[in-house]
């Protein structure tokens, strides 16, 4: 799943990449120039870098294949994608974006809990109130939902 508006923000994420990339092969094609490739860190460094560019191109080209969400579309009384939740384990609440891979990667939220995570299985279809159980190493921890809002 994508936000609508992270769907956006992807694409132009990849248009900037590209324009990375035109640049990169600029970088190598003038290093090329310098000579003895062997020798050469500057074309070493550029092909380097196509090969990053290349991959986070590809990272992010993945993304636009997964659903696209509109925010109407999203109930703010149960947890789900597109939510921000906050809940206390007794002591300090915590809050956290339920949101998935392209919002995580482009860090849009604080403490982003992606809809994959094992926490967000246990979270999501949960309402204000809820408590949930968890077993950690260092023992069991109970969780009480105490709000939840409409990401932003």
């Amino acid at each position: 799943m994508i936000y609508r508006k992270t769907y956006n923000l992807v694409v132009e994420k990849i248009r900037e990449i590209q324009d990375e990339i035109k640049q990169n092969t600029k970088d190598i094609k003038r290093a090329a120039d310098f000579g003895d490739l062997k020798e050469n860190a500057e074309y070493h460094a550029a092909k380097d870098n196509q090969a990053h560019l290349h991959n986070k191109r590809h990272r992010f080209e993945k993304h636009l294949n997964n659903e696209v969400v509109e925010p109407k579309d999203i109930r703010a009384d149960v947890v789900s994608f597109g939510t921000q939740v906050t809940y206390t384990d007794g002591e300090n609440p915590i809050t956290v974006a339920i949101a998935g891979a392209a919002e995580y990667e482009l860090e849009l939220y604080e403490n982003i809990v992606t809809l994959a995570s094992p926490f967000a299985r246990m979270i999501v279809g949960k309402k204000k109130g809820d408590t949930m159980t968890l077993d950690l190493p260092g023992g069991t921890k109970t969780l009480t939902i105490t709000d939840i809002r409409l990401l932003e």
